[in-house]
């Protein structure tokens, strides 16, 4: 069944313009009548200490905020915290 993205009801038609019907067909067919939430940060901490691990130089703290989706703030405090040394570029 092919329609316009003002044929759906609510958010899925904010999710037919964005993902397309195919996609948002298969989403309400897995979390149809559930509720659902998306946390603020998209990765997990293990991920971003090791992609901070692999990537950080000293210099590019606001190039890996922009990256990770995270602010510059946040950043420096789990380099910190993980105790991730600089990697000389």
């Amino acid at each position: 069944m092919k329609g316009k993205a003002q044929d759906y009801n609510g958010i899925y038609s904010d999710m037919v313009e964005v993902l397309g019907e195919e996609m948002t067909h298969k989403i309400y067919q897995y979390y149809r009548g559930q509720q659902v939430s998306f946390p603020m940060r998209l990765y997990s901490k293990t991920y971003t200490e090791k992609y901070l691990k692999q990537h950080y130089n000293g210099k590019n703290l606001r190039d890996l905020a922009r990256t990770l989706g995270y602010s510059e703030r946040w950043i420096k405090q789990l380099i910190d915290q993980f105790g991730i040394e600089s990697k000389e570029t």
